[in-house]
């Protein structure tokens, strides 16, 4: 387990160090970030002015829709990331020698693939974290800008002393960190198996992403299909639908659409309702297909010869 636990470490503190990890967190956070910087100039223009609760409910609203943004591009913008990271994690060191270097020290070779797995899943989760705190520190920022003065009437003053601070609660924030966790597990699976096929990170980002875009392409035909030959061609609709049940990006898309994001935010569904408990279990089935087949083709890959 310390073996493990080093090796995680290590990983994580070479991904935190790769230019492309900090990009990715860059243009992840940058609605946050600008969010950040108005309501700054906001607070700075008009401290001292309080446009009381009403004003309040409207820009933590905002804020809520902006959280909301925060996930449906994290979802769009990942995956580009995610290939490139876990590119640099496997197919790069195996075209540079240096997963030779790592497996000359006493670690096997199941410990490297789950250590990296691991590290590159957290970083994940720590992208998606700090741009939810970055936009409850807006909301904070919200609530000092439409303060009340003191010059309103005391009940106004007390009802906006009364707004909540909390963006999301605290139930619905870790239900969207176990969904993207699990969501985004089974894309790194893929490109993991993906990169034991190649020594550059470029060219297994573009061949991995291709193939993913394949996929939901031949998901999304099914749909076409079935509504144009279904009545002419059911044999053909029906072979269709088969193989779309092993298109797995439509897990993935639609756990993270802005409708579940939304209701959930809402709390009109949780993670045990059949529209998100389904697909998640699918992620993990997928996940666990997909790292088996990555750890196989890795314990038997020629590296160290």
């Amino acid at each position: 387990m310390k073996r493990i636990m080093n090796l995680i470490l290590f990983e994580l503190k070479k991904i935190l160090n790769n230019k492309k990890a900090f990009l990715f967190l860059l243009v992840l956070n940058i609605t946050p970030i600008i969010t950040s910087l108005i309501l700054l100039v906001v607070y700075i223009s008009f401290r001292g002015f309080g446009f009381g609760d009403i004003q309040f409910a409207g820009v933590k609203k905002t804020i809520q829709y902006m959280f909301t943004g925060h996930f449906t591009l994290f979802s769009y913008i990942a995956p580009f990331f995610l290939a490139l990271i876990v590119g640099d994690s496997f197919s790069t060191e195996f075209g540079k020698g240096y997963m030779k270097m790592l497996l000359v020290t006493p670690v096997k070779r199941w410990q490297v693939i789950t250590a990296k797995t691991l590290s590159i899943i957290t970083f994940l989760v720590i992208a998606v974290a700090l741009g939810g705190i970055i936009l409850q520190s807006d909301l904070l920022i919200a609530k000092a800008i439409t303060q009340p003065s003191g010059f309103l009437p005391g009940s106004l003053q007390s009802k906006a002393m009364d707004s909540s601070i909390a963006m999301v609660t605290a139930s619905s924030a870790s239900q969207l960190l176990v969904i993207t966790f699990i969501a985004n597990l089974m894309l790194i699976g893929f490109f993991i198996m993906f990169s034991m096929f190649f020594e550059s990170a470029i060219l297994m980002s573009f061949c991995s992403l291709s193939a993913i875009m394949a996929v939901h392409v031949f998901y999304w035909s099914s749909d076409i299909i079935k509504a144009l030959f279904d009545d002419i061609a059911k044999t053909l609709v029906a072979n269709f639908e088969f193989l779309s049940q092993f298109c797995f990006t439509r897990h993935f898309t639609n756990l993270l659409s802005v409708d579940i994001i939304q209701d959930i935010l809402d709390g009109k569904l949780n993670i045990m309702s059949d529209k998100i408990y389904n697909p998640l279990g699918q992620c993990l089935l997928w996940s666990l297909v997909f790292y088996v087949i990555a750890t196989i083709i890795f314990s038997r890959k020629q590296i160290l010869h």
